[in-house]
C-alpha cells in the first residue's frame, strides 16, 4: 500500500465518530423503526485519479454509512465474494449504468446500493455518488463534491454520503431532546427554525444534524448531533450570555434583591416599634383600669390628671401599635415575595470572565 493510501486511511479513522454523541437510554422498540436496511457499497471507479484515492474514499463511504446505525453494510469485498459465488463476477467490471447497479444490488440481496467514481479534472478532484433503489430499479439521489486536495475530498465525502442517504434516512426517524440553561431559547436544526423548544422532543431523520440553540442576548451555541433511528438522544447545551446581558440582568436582579433587604429592614423596625407602642398602650390601660377599679375613698385626687393623660395616650399608642404592626406584616410579605420571585444576582457569575 502506498504512503498516500495510508494517509487517507489515517485521516478517515481520525474523523469524528458520530456515534460518540451522548444518547439517552430511552428507546422506542417499534421494529419497523429499529430494523436495519441492507445496503451495498461498491468500490469507487476512477477516471484519471489514483486508485489509492478511490480505496480511501470507498472505506470512508462504507464507514460513514455503517455509523448511521440505519444500515447493514455489504462491503466491496463482500460484494465480490457474493458475485463470485453467484457466478456473476462479470458485473464488477465496467458497471456504470443504473441497470447494472440494480442487478448487483439484487444479486447480493441489498435493498439499496451506493456507487460512484472519483475523477481528476484539471487541478480538481471530483467525487460523484449515486444511491440506487433495488426494488424500484432506479437512482434515488445523486450528489457530487469538488476539492483541490485528497484530504479535503475525504472530509467532504462524509457529508456527501449523509446527503446521498437522506431518502432512506428521512424514512427512519429518531428523536432529539435539548436541555439548556435558558428555557426559552430557540432551536434551529439544519438551518430550520423548529417549533419545539428546550425540553421538548424533536422528531428528526436518522443521522447527523447541525443543532443551533439561540436566544437574544446570548451567544449562539452550535453542536453536531447524531440521531439514531428509534431512539431519543439528549443534548446538553449551555448558552453564554453577552456582556450587556449580564450587566442588565445583574442590575435588575440586584435592584430587586436590595429592595428585599430594604423591606426586610423596614419590617423588623416596624415590628420593634409596634412592640414598644403595644407596651405603652398596655401600661396606659393598666393605669386607667387600676384607678377606675379603686373605691372612691381609695382614689388619690392628685392622680386624676395622670389617669386622664394615660387614657388619652392609650388611644394614640394603640393606633400607632396597630399601624406599625400592619406595616411590619406588609413589609415582611413584600420582602419575602422579592426574595422568592426575584432572580439570583449571581446566576451568571461563571460567565462574567468569559464575556469580558
Amino acid at each position: 500500500m502506498s504512503l498516500l493510501s495510508v494517509v487517507l486511511l489515517l485521516v478517515a479513522q481520525a474523523a469524528p465518530d458520530p456515534l460518540s454523541f451522548k444518547l439517552s437510554d430511552a428507546e422506542i422498540t417499534d421494529p419497523s423503526r429499529t430494523s436495519k436496511t441492507r445496503i451495498a457499497v461498491m468500490a469507487l471507479g476512477t477516471a484519471g485519479a489514483p486508485a489509492d484515492y478511490a480505496d480511501g474514499l470507498t472505506e470512508t463511504i462504507a464507514t460513514t454509512t455503517q455509523e448511521t446505525g440505519v444500515f447493514e453494510v455489504v462491503s466491496p469485498r463482500q460484494i465480490a465474494s457474493l458475485l463470485a459465488y453467484e457466478k456473476r463476477k462479470e458485473l464488477l467490471g465496467g458497471c456504470v449504468e443504473e441497470a447494472c447497479y440494480v442487478q448487483i444490488a439484487q444479486t447480493v440481496r441489498a435493498e439499496h446500493l451506493v456507487a460512484g467514481s472519483v475523477a481528476k479534472v484539471g487541478d480538481k478532484l471530483v467525487l460523484n455518488l449515486v444511491l440506487i433503489d433495488a426494488a424500484e430499479g432506479k437512482a434515488l439521489k445523486r450528489t457530487n463534491r469538488e476539492t483541490k486536495t485528497a484530504t479535503d475530498l475525504l472530509r467532504e465525502a462524509r457529508d456527501a454520503v449523509i446527503v446521498l442517504l437522506q431518502p432512506v434516512l428521512s424514512a427512519r426517524q429518531g428523536y432529539l431532546k435539548v436541555a439548556a440553561n435558558v428555557p426559552d431559547a430557540q432551536l434551529v436544526v439544519d438551518d430550520e427554525l423548529r417549533s419545539e423548544g428546550v425540553g421538548q422532543v424533536v422528531r428528526l431523520a436518522a443521522g447527523p444534524h447541525l443543532l443551533k440553540v439561540k436566544r437574544e442576548g446570548f451567544y449562539t451555541a452550535t453542536a453536531d448531533v447524531f440521531v439514531r433511528p428509534g431512539r431519543v438522544g439528549v443534548e446538553d447545551v449551555k448558552l453564554i450570555p453577552a456582556k450587556e446581558t449580564i450587566e442588565g440582568y445583574e442590575s435588575s436582579a440586584s435592584l430587586m434583591r436590595y429592595g428585599a433587604y430594604a423591606t426586610a429592614v423596614v419590617a423588623v423596625g416596624a415590628a420593634a416599634a409596634s412592640g414598644y407602642f403595644y407596651g405603652q398602650a398596655t401600661d396606659n390601660k393598666n393605669t386607667v383600669d387600676t384607678y377606675a377599679a379603686a373605691l372612691d375613698s381609695e382614689r388619690d385626687p392628685g392622680r386624676y390628671a395622670e389617669v386622664a393623660a394615660a387614657q388619652d395616650n392609650f388611644g394614640t399608642n394603640q393606633a400607632l401599635y396597630l399601624s406599625l404592626l400592619g406595616t411590619a406584616v406588609v413589609s415582611g410579605g413584600v420582602s419575602l415575595v422579592l426574595f422568592l420571585v426575584g432572580d439570583d444576582p449571581d446566576r451568571y457569575e461563571e460567565f462574567r470572565s468569559l464575556s469580558e
